[in-house]
């Protein structure tokens, strides 16, 4: 299998410009367009902007939960969602653990960052790398950063939010 890569951010790094969601509407949808960026970056009152991307997880709880087999991991281990599949009923959304998935404001469908790379190549401070789980354990070999996400868990999914 392939080793399964992702984008992945440093919120004690990012400074919020929200240039990654910007540069992601523009070259998917011609537009400067939060609710179209299939990245988003939470803000804490705290100071903590947290870059988020889909981690194409290998159990990837989003494609068990589809009902019509509209997502689907391809053989460079993304996975992608097929429009003509989805429904836009959204229990892909609500399976996601990093709240990655999205309904699209326009079409009522699905949609998720596809690890274009472009967010990576603008980002001007380098918050966001692509890497796989074994290389974001050596990055973090202390573990400071997952522990600011693990921290901060219930407020930057909002899916949890609640919980």
């Amino acid at each position: 299998m392939t080793t399964l890569q992702f984008v992945f951010g440093d919120p004690r790094v990012c400074t919020g410009c929200m240039i990654c969601v910007n540069v992601c509407s523009m070259r998917y949808y011609r537009v400067l367009s939060p609710e179209r960026s299939r990245v988003r970056v939470v803000r804490l009152d705290h100071g903590l902007d947290f870059p988020l991307f889909c981690r194409n997880c290998e159990d990837a709880p989003c494609i068990a939960a589809c009902p019509r087999n509209a997502l689907k991991r391809g053989k460079n281990g993304v996975i992608t969602v097929n429009s003509r599949f989805c429904d836009g009923c959204g229990a892909c959304v609500e399976a996601c653990p990093y709240d990655a998935i999205r309904i699209h404001p326009d079409t009522g469908k699905a949609f998720k960052c596809i690890q274009c790379r472009e967010c990576v190549d603008w980002c001007p401070v380098g918050a966001i790398w692509m890497t796989t789980e074994e290389q974001l354990s050596q990055r973090d070999a202390e573990g400071g950063l997952r522990r600011v996400y693990e921290e901060n868990a219930s407020y930057i999914y909002q899916r949890r939010k609640n919980a």
